[in-house]
């Protein structure tokens, strides 16, 4: 017998891991809850926060030496892309991936010291930002934070907030325990309905630096654009439940005496929905390879903006070939499309990452 090959263990862990999160989806996705849960902090169920403990998914992309599974970004797309079919991708987004590589990025020992307890679930750190990806306006005076941050997602979820701070050097990284002194939370709330959390810092001394001020505006960048490629993932599950869903709607409604699907104008509409899907998962599958050739910020770009817009599209004809029960909140296809509408604007829409294209020099 020949020997396995490190690509035969790779992709064993990867069928491992979109099993399992195969089995978690099937086990754990009630879109009667998911309705329960629109508007109200966290926005997800917390008990999922145990499953994904246990399972170790919130230590995928924690390195081994600081704890973690040390596994890659790939592994950590596999499993988002599966848990997106079931909108039960949140937390591991904002914390497991946005909030988790930051700290990896700032090499620090206290934020080692944080990645420590992200496996077992006791750190559950949420980068905090301002609209459109922006380092928010926080100053640190007399060794206390002042300032507020407007887009923090995941803030309902965290225990850590990992708040930049800028200086005259550049952007310092603190990480900052939900309930100091002096931090404010109120929810504001996405398309889907989540939250997503405006801080405010007022005066909070319990600040503990993650990252110096000429390291801390490179780590985030860098897990921006690896959350942006996990994200074309879920983007990328959304699109394929989205199809599924409407295929088989096409095949069991009737009119005229006749399956929707038995009509060539509606085959076609199916036949370019697929061909986009089908598009953004090779997007996706690029970005991924891409930034394993050290090509981040490129594949970043690619598989965000095209996924981003391909998820809308697929959303608006879906709802659109379900009919008038597309646009009732009883039908399920209304969800996916709030969901598709709020992660795609995440972290850059499409237009968004066409113009960083040509800013980047690509065009």
């Amino acid at each position: 017998m020949s020997e396995m090959t490190q690509d035969d263990t790779d992709q064993g862990m990867i069928a491992e891991l979109r099993n399992t999160a195969e089995r978690v989806v099937a086990d754990s996705t009630d879109h009667a809850r998911t309705r329960r849960l629109r508007r109200t902090a966290p926005g997800f169920d917390t008990g999922l926060v145990d499953t994904f403990v246990e399972l170790g998914w919130f230590g995928v992309l924690v390195p081994e030496e600081k704890g973690g599974l040390g596994l890659g970004l790939a592994d950590m797309a596999v499993l988002v892309r599966v848990l997106e079919k079931g909108l039960i991708s949140d937390p591991l987004l904002p914390i497991a991936v946005l909030g988790t590589r930051t700290l990896v990025h700032a090499e620090n020992a206290a934020a080692d010291a944080l990645l420590a307890g992200v496996m077992e679930g006791t750190v559950r750190p949420a980068l905090a930002l301002d609209f459109d990806e922006a380092i928010p306006d926080v100053q640190r005076v007399d060794g206390r934070l002042h300032g507020r941050c407007e887009a923090v997602a995941g803030g309902a979820a965290a225990t850590h907030l990992l708040v930049p701070a800028r200086a005259a050097e550049g952007v310092a990284l603190y990480a900052v325990p939900v309930d100091a002194a002096g931090v404010k939370q109120a929810q504001r709330w996405r398309a889907d309905e989540t939250p997503v959390a405006r801080v405010t810092l007022d005066g909070v001394a319990d600040a503990t630096l993650v990252a110096e001020a000429d390291r801390g505006q490179a780590a985030i960048e860098a897990a921006i654009d690896e959350t942006r490629l996990v994200a074309a993932a879920g983007l990328v599950g959304l699109c394929e439940q989205m199809l599924d869903m409407t295929i088989e709607y096409l095949k069991v409604r009737h009119q005229f005496d006749a399956p929707l699907g038995s009509f060539q104008a509606l085959q076609h509409k199916a036949v370019d929905l697929y061909i986009q899907k089908e598009i953004a998962v090779a997007t996706a599958a690029y970005g991924l390879q891409l930034a394993a050739r050290g090509e981040r910020a490129a594949g970043a770009l690619r598989a965000k903006g095209r996924t981003s817009a391909v998820a809308n599209r697929i959303g608006r004809e879906a709802l659109h070939l379900h009919g008038a029960i597309g646009f009732t909140d009883e039908h399920d296809i209304g969800l996916y499309l709030k969901r598709a509408l709020t992660l795609s604007a995440w972290l850059g829409n499409a237009a968004a990452h066409r113009r960083r294209y040509i800013r980047m020099g690509m065009a």
